[in-house]
């Protein structure tokens, strides 16, 4: 893992393009710690910082083809590097490292822009072309890692982290209102879109060419239609899919000569992640880390020590109360990368700190859920489409509104009243739409009283579903069900789980390998019928009949719990006196985007205790912390110091 940087410098490669570069990479030097790199490369300035887990000594970046006309800085891990690089020496080629960069770079040279199709693995890169002054920016098909760009004067500024970007002399830094009421609703800035006017990321499974002053992305990957496989049968696809489970775990595992451990919540996900990963470890027990929250409404440290001690793991529990998540807001939110109002990512951020000080790198659950509708929105939306066959809208509306009501009240992980209230405001709504309605901070309709008349008005025509609509272009046929969960893969899964997953690890240069977005994994259940994903009101049906000869009995059967945070009592508690000040008249006078008459109402109400309004206040503090940080942000941190040019690189200069 890494963060790297660059831009379109013509004439440069001095002096003011090497600082230039320093304050950028300075931004994301959190991200690799093993050493920085910089080169000009004919009509292009690269730089880049490593974590290595491949070939370290011969492998810095940025790296040079063996023609030298092909640069590349990459982020991530191919981790079918040796059977790519043993088809290149098969064809001729002279490799000079054990590298998974260089087979990208050689792989590119014979291939272009279709060899992705022939890589497994996790990646952002920038490429650059010298023969044809071509610049490449691409994601792998689930969008593991970031990537954002940006126009310049001279052509493209791109960095793995939009801190970083804004290092940028001819960067903008405006805010943009439209994508900030996009985040309001979804809890996460979704590609292509960013929290800054002019700024963009590059799409999961697309890249980004500019060429000849012209930028033009391209799609290379996409969702399978769900049912393609629909005369699959169950024992098959179950033996079909416990194959390509077990070798997706073995991939990362096996892929780098160190040891990994797992980030072990307990539930069957990261369980049946743990189970693997112990079976076939060349490095003894693996270590495992859960969370133990101090409020039991949100612990399931449990059930993972009883997940690791039959397992056999070496097993790490991080203690975590009210004041460690205060913490983390307090120091890092005002220099987040960009806004992210998804409350896990705090106790994901410690844990993953306490685990980089045993191992550099942790295999997750993370995809198992959205892939195989293991959340129990799905559960509801497939009863739903039963009640809608048989009744009208507006009485189902009614009577799940009424079976919340007479639910008790509890501020707990996933309370039933709350989940029951939220889906009977999303019926009439469509089915790709009605999981975010379900779970946002704040309805589309909400928007325009919640900003300021003159920032509302930017807001006319405001769609935060265009991204789902585009994704579900062309799928006619697909029942509300299939149309639910891609729309959950589309933003859920990839703007907020994975921005989740590489945020919280990366603080602390630890790399998280998720082997459910496994590219073939993917793939072929995508292409299952929803019946061998949701047997009935049975979720994850396949993966928990293939787990269940390696786990215990009550952890295949368990409900899903969900790691979360207990923002609504932080927020009346330790985050108190942070809420007010942050959320304040005067601060929001200086972002000019809020209402403050508006975010007073919210107050009020939550710290009173009248009603929960923390899925909104949370939105908003995020928000804002970044936003009265963004000026800090923008200043020119001390650059690092980089390492030499290699001796390819200065002959290619």
């Amino acid at each position: 893992m890494c963060g790297f940087v660059g831009f379109s410098d013509p004439d440069g490669g001095g002096d003011a393009s090497r600082a230039t570069a320093g304050r950028m990479l300075a931004a994301v030097a959190h991200r690799g710690t093993d050493g920085s790199g910089w080169c000009h490369h004919r009509g292009i300035t690269l730089a880049h910082c490593a974590l290595t887990f491949v070939d370290p000594d011969r492998a810095r970046q940025p790296f040079l083809s063996g023609s030298g006309h092909v640069s590349v800085v990459f982020n991530g891990e191919i981790y079918n590097h040796a059977a790519l690089r043993r088809e290149l020496r098969a064809s001729g080629a002279a490799l000079r490292t054990e590298s998974d960069t260089e087979v990208l770079v050689e792989l590119y040279e014979r291939h272009g822009m279709r060899m992705l199709g022939r890589l497994r693995g996790m990646y952002a890169f920038a490429l650059h072309d010298a023969r044809t002054g071509t610049t490449v920016l691409a994601r792998d098909p689930m969008g593991k890692k970031p990537l954002y760009y940006a126009r310049v004067p001279r052509g493209v500024a791109f960095a793995s982290e939009l801190a970083a970007l804004l290092h940028h002399p001819d960067v903008p830094r405006t805010p943009d209102p439209r994508a900030v009421a996009d985040y309001l609703v979804l809890r996460a800035f979704p590609a292509p879109g960013s929290a800054v006017s002019g700024v963009r990321k590059v799409r999961p499974g697309c890249f980004v060419r500019h060429e000849d002053g012209v930028l033009t992305e391209v799609e290379h990957w996409r969702p399978a239609s769900p049912g393609v496989a629909a005369r699959t049968g169950v024992r098959e696809a179950e033996a079909r899919f416990t194959a390509l489970f077990r070798s997706a775990v073995e991939r990362r595992v096996l892929s780098t000569g160190r040891p990994l451990g797992v980030l072990l919540s307990g539930g069957l996900d990261s369980s049946a992640v743990a189970a693997v990963a112990q079976d076939v470890s060349p490095h003894g027990p693996v270590p495992t880390f859960s969370a133990g929250f101090s409020d039991t409404d949100f612990d399931e440290s449990a059930h993972a020590l009883l997940v690791a001690r039959h397992l056999g793991t070496e097993h790490h529990v991080v203690r975590i109360g009210g004041r460690d998540l205060a913490e983390v807001v307090e120091s890092e939110y005002g220099r987040a990368d960009e806004p992210l109002a998804d409350p896990s990512l705090l106790p994901t951020r410690i844990v993953c700190r306490a685990a980089r000080r045993r191992v550099r790198g942790v295999l997750t659950g993370d995809g198992a859920d959205e892939l195989l509708l293991g959340y129990r929105f799905f559960q509801a939306e497939r009863a739903l489409e039963a009640l809608l066959r048989v009744m009208p809208a507006d009485r189902v509306e009614a009577l799940a509104g009424a079976v919340a009501r007479r639910l008790p009240q509890r501020s707990g992980n996933l309370p039933a009243r709350a989940a029951l209230a939220q889906l009977a405001r999303g019926v009439r709504a469509a089915p790709e739409h009605r999981f975010y309605l379900a779970t946002a901070p704040f309805a589309p309709a909400r928007l325009p009283a919640l900003f300021r008349p003159e920032a509302a008005g930017a807001l006319t025509d405001h769609d935060p579903f265009a991204e789902v609509a585009r994704l579900l272009e062309g799928r006619a046929g697909l029942s509300p069900l299939e149309r639910s969960r891609l729309a959950v893969v589309c933003h859920f899964l990839r703007d907020v789980i994975l921005t989740k997953t590489d945020r919280g690890g990366m603080r602390s240069a630890l790399e998280l390998r998720s082997p459910f977005l496994d590219v073939d994994l993917v793939e072929y259940v995508d292409a299952l019928p929803p019946g061998l994903k949701l047997r009935g009101f049975t979720g994850k049906y396949l993966l928990r009949r293939a787990a269940a000869p390696w786990l215990p009995r009550d952890t295949v059967r368990r409900t899903k719990l969900g790691f979360r945070a207990p923002v609504a009592a932080l927020l009346r508690g330790e985050l108190r006196t942070l809420l007010r000040d942050t959320l304040a008249p005067a601060a929001l006078d200086r972002g000019g985007l809020f209402d403050p008459r508006a975010v007073r109402v919210l107050l009020d109400d939550h710290l009173s205790g009248r009603r929960d309004t923390s899925r909104g206040l949370w939105a908003l503090l995020c928000y804002q912390l970044w936003s009265d940080g963004l000026p800090a942000a923008c200043r020119a941190p001390a650059p690092p110091a980089p390492v030499a040019l290699t001796e390819e690189m200065r002959r290619a200069v």
